[in-house]
């Protein structure tokens, strides 16, 4: 069976009556009880780019908010283009599904598009971590992954352990980390064609690989997003991209970390903030 496609998935139409107004449809094979976070993340903003219309643009940061689980299915994305101007813009997307009461809101995120062309300086400080050197061969079969979800998102992307560096070689073994590699089963663009900016929540929904180390049992952790911050650095090419998730606190029945994102060229490719709600497997 074909792999579903990211893009097709998370493509949003334009209402035909109000056009600040879109429809999506997220299929199961993007959902794990619910539909990922990351994934809906990407389509509320999928939604917004489309009727922000500004193909001069090009995001760079957002933030979501997460008020309730959305299901797989059809979703909706009110768009408010709160600024746009000469170089930049400001945009709001309200997402929810058809289970939401009449005027909640899902899923809130907020965005930021901007002309990449705009002159400045360009400095990248954050070294590329020793364990995220080296990518997986193009050919490497997934991993085995004990799949306890009814839903197909595990059946769609593909995961690699990187092994943790040996001090010596620059590794740091003293923090809650987990370093992996990701791609879709089916890339979302060409080898040397850049990922919409908007995929990248998908693999950036990643703090719960990190509480794996943090809470020391070596067991996957059920945690509920509450909050993801984007911010987009560099164009993604490439079909693997590494994730390197660090867990900063747990306490209180809540969860936070930063996570930074390399295309397997080396370049930093984002920056994720994310809050989660600790919850089991059977909540």
């Amino acid at each position: 069976m074909a792999e579903s496609d990211i893009l097709i998935d998370t493509t949003p139409s334009i209402d035909a009556i109000d056009p600040r107004l879109t429809h999506s449809v997220i299929t199961d094979a993007w959902g794990l009880f619910y539909a990922q976070g990351g994934v809906v993340m990407a389509a509320a903003l999928r939604a917004m780019t489309a009727v922000l219309d500004r193909p001069d643009f090009a995001l760079v940061s957002a933030s979501a908010t997460f008020c309730r689980p959305v299901a797989c299915g059809p979703v909706q994305t009110r768009v408010e283009v709160l600024h746009d101007g000469r170089r930049g813009a400001q945009v709001t997307g309200a997402l929810r599904d058809p289970s939401a009461r009449p005027g909640a809101v899902s899923v809130a995120v907020s965005a930021v598009f901007c002309d990449p062309t705009l002159p400045g300086p360009a400095i990248t400080p954050l070294a590329r971590p020793p364990e995220l050197r080296t990518p997986p061969d193009e050919g490497t079969p997934a991993e085995s992954i004990e799949n306890v979800f009814p839903l197909g998102f595990l059946d769609n992307t593909q995961w690699h352990t990187a092994p943790r560096a040996d001090p010596a070689d620059g590794g740091d073994d003293t923090v809650p980390r987990m370093t992996l590699w990701f791609r879709f089963a089916n890339p979302p663009a060409a080898l040397d064609t850049a990922w919409e900016p908007a995929l990248l929540p998908i693999p950036g929904d990643a703090l719960g690989s990190a509480l794996v180390v943090a809470l020391g049992d070596g067991e996957p952790v059920g945690s509920v997003s509450l909050q993801i911050d984007l911010q987009v650095h560099a164009r993604m090419t490439g079909s693997w991209i590494g994730i390197d998730s660090t867990c900063t606190h747990v306490g209180n029945g809540l969860a936070t970390g930063v996570l930074h994102l390399w295309s397997a060229s080396g370049t930093h490719v984002a920056t994720v903030t994310q809050t989660a709600m600790l919850r089991s497997f059977g909540e």
